[in-house]
This record gives C-alpha cells, structure tokens and sequence, in this order.
C-alpha cells in the first residue's frame, strides 16, 4: 500500500556527498523527511525520497555543506509528463484498451470436449446452425437452451454442459454412457411428479430388479418398444387393503432385456490409394478468422496433393482467444492408384468393423449373447448381414403418464 502511494505522489533517487552527508541525513529527519532505500558507497550515499520533499531540501544542502544530484525519477507525476510528449503512445493505449473490451465481449474460440463418435466439425457445424460462431457476442449466447438443442440433435448424446470460461466456449457431452451419480441425482430433480421406466427397444426381459416404484413385468416377459416396466405410482393401502392415496415417485430398477441389433456392413472390392511421389511443398500462413493469407502467394500447383496444417493460435494475458492464428502448410503430391481387395482381405475387413461394433457395444455395457451373421457377395461387393442378440439396459424415464394418472384417479 505504502509503494502505492509513493508512485502516485511521485519519488526520486537521489545522490548526496560532500562535507557532511551524515549531517544531511539528521537534518531531514528531523524536519519530518522520510528517506528510504539508504545505501552507503564510502564516498557517497544514495537514498529515495518523496517529490514534494526533494524541494523542501534546499536550505538543508546549503547548511550542510553537500551536494546533491537527481539519478532517478519515478512515479505517476513522471509518467504523466512524459505521457504529454508522446500523444501517439497515450493514442496507443487508449486503442488496446478499447480493443481488449470490445474483444473480451465476443467468442473467439470454441472447444469440444468428451465426443468421440461425433466429430468436432459436425459439433461445429451444428453451433453454427444455431447462431453460435466465432465473433458472437457473449449476450446472444444462451448456454441452456444450446445443451438441450444438442441433447436433442444427436441421440447418442446422453449429457451435455456448455459453459463460458473467458472468451471461449467449452462444450463437454457423454455418449451412450451409464450416468454418474451426479448426473444420476440432476435427472430425478427433473421428475418433481413422479416418473416411469419404460423399454427403449422391443425384446425379453432378461432381469428386472427394482429399487422403488411398482414392477409392471416379469422375467422371461416379451416387451414392445414403449413398453411400462416400473410404474412410478405407489398405491398406499388401508388397513382393509383398499387404496388411501397414490404416492408418486421416482422409478428406479436394474432392468436388462434381450433384444436383436441388426448388422448390415458393405466392403466394395474395388478401392483407391495414394501413391505418395515424395514431392512436397511448405508454405507459411497467416489467419485472420476464417480468412487464410499463404506465403508466398498461390495456389498448389500439384494435381493432387494431401495439406497437414501445424497452427498456433494467440492468446492475450492467457485468456483472451483471438482469431489469429500462423503456422505452417506442407503439401504432400501423391497419384490416384486403382487396385483390388482379395476375398479374404474383404473378408478380414469386414470382420474388423464388427469386431469393433461388438467392442463400441461392450464399453456400454452391453453383453453380446450371439452372432449370426453372414456373407454374400453382390457384384462388385462384400455385404454382411444379420443380427447381434444382446443383453442391455434398454430403458428410459419418463414423467408419468396420463393413462396412469387417470387410473389413480378412478
């Protein structure tokens, strides 16, 4: 706090030798002049004192016989005056502080985080549909109503939470995974009036173990898409065993139901790959928003050619993203080559996209009971068709029904 107040008085380093300096240094102390930073060099002192006392010091240097000489200025009052001289400089900061507010009230970077089936630029491409882009205004940003549409967009999005964080927006979302208890307890705040458990796919009930609400089906039971499986109406009897009252809850239950996932894979024969020539050319770039400006200038000249970008974005004080961004293009020329699969590679392809289906499957949580699957040729392509028999928890809460509401009335 002290060094506050010295800088926007203003201070000065001074050097004071001659006859008596000691005597020099009695004298202001006595007269009420703080000096600080004292340092001796035999000869020689120097010391800091305020401005408004540096011309209170005259009659001092007189009867003491020093000399005094000014080696440093410091302070608001100097930076002022030498602020005056330079009206371009003062023109300079009042532009980069308007710039910075009127940066820091935009979007300037977007971040995807959590997604692996789908990609960041169909994320990107959905945020823009919906108004959101690089350069939108923080006010226009409504982060509620952007989770639900995403939620909505994409069916295997299970949770989503975006939130502003600077001049970035971060967009995190779950796919097709079991929720944490967190999420768990955010979803049920959503069923003030009760909710049911119904079937998500049609199949045989394998399991059914309920925590609350009341089981509508048995083990070994067949269940339509749509099907109730827990009600989420409690009946409170009666001492005579006739209902009082209808509690409404929260159905909770273990339920896991067979059902059948259809496969339908193609592998044509014929393909394309790229014979690399070795060629290649690098360009630098710079780019301004969706603008990109390569040295040096023009286009590629090879026919065909792949880009592998490297680029690096400014940050301002680490935290404001702008939309600049340099780094480097390297063009790779490569030559279209026809070629053929082998059966057996058709084969081993195919083979491997279900394995990894089955693996995609399996991370969920879903059990794979049977394969029955096959191969035909058609033309000039591989097909595999069949189904998968799995074992999942194929269920979903909704609020309760009016067909359950109307029969807790009567």
């Amino acid at each position: 706090m002290i060094g506050i107040i010295r800088y926007l008085r203003g201070y000065v380093k001074i050097k004071v030798w001659g006859y008596s300096p000691e005597r020099f240094m009695n004298l202001c102390s006595n007269r009420g002049i703080v000096l600080w930073g004292l340092v001796g060099y035999g000869g020689y002192y120097t010391m800091y004192l305020a401005l408004s006392d540096f011309f209170a010091i005259r009659d001092i240097v007189r009867k003491t016989k020093t000399k005094v000489a000014v080696l440093e200025r410091r302070g608001l009052p100097f930076f002022v005056r030498d602020a005056k001289r330079r009206k371009m400089f003062l023109a300079g900061i009042a532009f980069c502080l308007a710039f910075l507010v009127i940066m820091s009230r935009h979007i300037w970077a977007i971040e995807f985080v959590g997604n692996r089936m789908i990609t960041d630029d169909e994320l990107y491409d959905f945020l823009v549909s919906q108004g959101v882009d690089y350069g939108v205004k923080k006010s226009a940003l409504q982060l509620e109503e952007l989770e639900a549409a995403i939620r909505e967009a994409f069916s295997q999005v299970t949770w989503t939470s975006a939130r502003l964080d600077g001049s970035r927006v971060t967009v995190q979302i779950k796919e097709n995974d079991l929720p944490t208890d967190t999420e768990r307890a955010e979803s049920l705040e959503k069923f003030a009036d009760g909710a049911e458990l119904v079937a998500t796919k049609a199949g045989v009930v394998e399991e059914i173990l309920t925590r609350s609400g009341v089981p509508k089906v048995k083990r070994g039971e067949e269940v339509e898409k749509g099907t109730l499986l827990v009600g989420g109406l409690v009946p409170v009897n009666n001492d005579d065993g006739t209902v009082r009252e209808w509690e409404k809850t929260v159905a909770d239950a273990d339920v896991r139901i067979r059902c059948s996932e259809p496969v339908f894979l193609t592998q044509p024969l014929s393909y394309q790959y790229k014979n690399y020539t070795g060629r290649e050319k690098t360009y630098r770039f710079f780019s301004l928003g969706k603008k990109r400006y390569r040295f040096p200038f023009g286009s590629c000249k090879y026919v065909k050619y792949d880009e592998v970008v490297e680029q690096e974005r400014f940050r301002l004080f680490n935290q404001i993203d702008l939309p600049v961004f340099t780094g480097t293009v390297r063009c790779r020329e490569y030559l279209p080559v026809d070629a053929m699969y082998d059966e057996n590679s058709a084969v081993a392809l195919l083979t491997g996209r279900l394995e990894k289906i089955i693996a995609d499957l399996e991370e969920k949580g879903v059990q794979i009971i049977q394969k029955d699957v096959r191969i035909v040729r058609k033309t000039n392509a591989l097909v595999m068709q069949g189904s998968l028999t799995v074992s999942e928890e194929a269920v979903a809460l909704q609020p309760v029904s009016e067909e359950a509401q109307a029969g807790q009335e009567e």
